[in-house]
């Protein structure tokens, strides 16, 4: 339920209770798709501060505001307005923040990673928003609310549910007049009246019908009554009531809103963190298993195919035998075996060789089976120790649900196992693009194997390396021949506005970048290509920039 409807609905009702009469302070902006909001004159909080991307888009109410070095300041004009007071859309997730003497509105959009927040004047037209947008918000003052009641009458309830006997339990929720349900909470409502959400209404008894109604009201009461529940399973689950259905798993329930959300983001981004890197490793060592498998297989039927060497000794022991026997260059020769001289053997010669000679060659031919056979063997013995040894691992991973011991596992296992496998390289082909802007030789990685060619193989120490900072994005490496400890602003922006423009956010309008000189940047070997560590950082915020635009 977090970041749904009725979470909003709750943080709106908090924030009434302790925004009015409290001033706007500074907004802005210091990373990416989030916006502060600084709230004065109010004891409870210092501020707001929206994040709109992924994986955990969210409103956070913050007792506490660090103070960035680096920031773009937004709606400035919005400073120092006092607010009047906060309502909730009553049928989605938005907020409304009204200021006194008809300043002007605060539209909170709440819709995740495609919400946004605007700034409106008194006739609600869009002085400034947030993410960059033509479209203007189109606003009902009648449609949001500062108090409304969880209740839908029994007999609308039953006259719902009469008007649709082929709807399914779970379809029929859909129509109460009560907003937005999420999929928690409806299956909280059936748990509780022992009903199936795949039910047909037609199916359904007097008693039945009567539970879900009761069901249904218990549970709207409950999220009236300002609790919060945290689940603690993966991903965890953020509630307004008591979850029955999840009575098994580990549970903490808190009083204040806001440390019910601090701790269920804390807790989220540790169980983010532990899904993706189990899913990693997962991926690569199902993927090193799959081709052990595949080399095991060809292993022994290089084994099955290989010639015994018996056959050639026996060849060799024979020729031996029968030195006194064997004259002129023959090709063949068919000989008594040792073992029944009633028997023979038809035994191939090289007609340029000796009968002893021959007969060499054929131990030598043993030999190197029997060596062959013992390595193919050794072989197969380590490929099967490889795969038992992943097949292990790949357990551990599974099984593991706490992200120290899962990094601990990580550590453990060998490079070979999880290491991309890089394709070769053409000669001719340059891992980069290359631009000459301002008399500087600027390179660009193509993609995220390039990058790593780029920054290791073709940077030099002294270089200058810059990166957007939070997202995937290009290396892009400044050419230092002189070794300067700094480069001018000018090419800075320049540098900081190519490597905003190759990243995911080439389409913002502001974009954090990180830049420090090629030799603080390293890697561990297991480390995905494209991913870097790196020291004595500095950070601007720039618009992206083209290179072409500088021909």
């Amino acid at each position: 339920m977090f970041n749904s409807w009725f979470h909003i609905r709750s943080i709106a009702r908090y924030l009434q209770s302790v925004l009015p009469d409290s001033v706007i302070g500074s907004s802005y902006t210091y990373q990416k798709d989030e916006l502060v909001i600084r709230i004065d004159n109010c004891d409870a909080l210092q501020g707001l501060q929206a994040s709109l991307h992924a994986p955990l888009p969210c409103l956070q109410m913050e007792t506490k505001l660090s103070d960035p070095k680096r920031r773009v300041s937004l709606f400035k004009t919005m400073t120092g307005l006092q607010i009047a007071g906060v309502a909730w859309h009553r049928s989605d997730r938005q907020i409304l923040i009204t200021f006194k003497n008809g300043t002007g509105y605060l539209l909170l959009q709440l819709y995740g990673i495609n919400g946004n927040i605007f700034f409106l004047n008194q006739e609600l037209r869009m002085i400034e928003s947030f993410q960059k947008t033509r479209k203007e918000p189109v606003v009902d003052l009648n449609s949001f609310t500062d108090d409304d009641a969880l209740f839908v009458p029994e007999a609308t309830f039953r006259r719902t549910v009469d008007e649709h006997p082929d709807f399914t339990l779970d379809k029929i929720i859909t129509l109460f007049p009560i907003p937005v349900y999420t999929k928690t909470l409806a299956g909280e409502i059936f748990y509780r009246a022992g009903l199936p959400e795949k039910t047909l209404v037609i199916n359904l008894s007097e008693k039945n019908i009567q539970d879900l109604y009761l069901s249904y009201q218990a549970a709207l009461e409950e999220i009236d009554q300002n609790h919060y529940y945290i689940y603690e399973s993966t991903p965890p689950l953020f509630a307004l009531l008591k979850l029955q259905f999840q009575k098994t798993v580990e549970m903490k329930s808190f009083d204040n809103i806001i440390a019910a959300n601090q701790h269920y983001i804390s807790l989220f981004y540790r169980t983010d963190s532990l899904a993706q890197i189990r899913r990693q490793l997962s991926s690569r060592l199902t993927i090193s298993l799959q081709m052990l498998q595949r080399k095991l297989n060809k292993q022994k039927i290089d084994l099955s195919n290989l010639p015994t060497a018996a056959e050639y000794r026996e060849w060799a022991d024979t020729l031996l035998t029968n030195l006194h026997r064997i004259h002129g260059h023959l090709t063949e020769i068919e000989l008594p075996t040792l073992h029944n001289t009633n028997q023979r053997i038809r035994i191939p010669l090289n007609p340029k060789l000796s009968a002893a000679e021959n007969a060499n060659k054929y131990y030598e031919k043993s030999r190197q089976i029997e060596d062959s056979r013992a390595e193919l063997q050794h072989s197969l013995e380590n490929t099967g120790n490889s795969i038992r040894e992943i097949a292990g691992q790949l357990k551990a991973v599974d099984e593991c649900d706490n992200l120290k011991t899962m990094r601990q596992i990580q550590q453990q296992i060998p490079a070979r196992f999880i290491q991309q496998q890089a394709g070769p390289e053409s000669v001719e082909r340059k891992p980069y693009h290359r631009f000459l802007i301002n008399d500087r030789e600027i390179l660009i990685g193509k993609s995220a194997k390039d990058n790593d060619l780029l920054s290791f193989k073709h940077a030099r120490p002294e270089d200058f390396w810059f990166h957007a900072e939070h997202g995937p994005g290009s290396h892009v490496v400044v050419r230092n021949p002189n070794k300067q400890d700094s480069l001018p602003n000018e090419l800075i922006e320049i540098a900081a506005g190519i490597a905003a423009f190759y990243s995911k956010a080439k389409r913002s309008t502001i974009v954090p970048v990180i830049y420090t000189k090629r030799k603080y940047i390293w890697k561990r070997k297991d480390m995905p290509p494209g991913k870097v560590f790196t020291k004595f950082t500095k950070s601007v915020i720039v618009k992206p920039l083209d290179p072409r635009e500088f021909g």
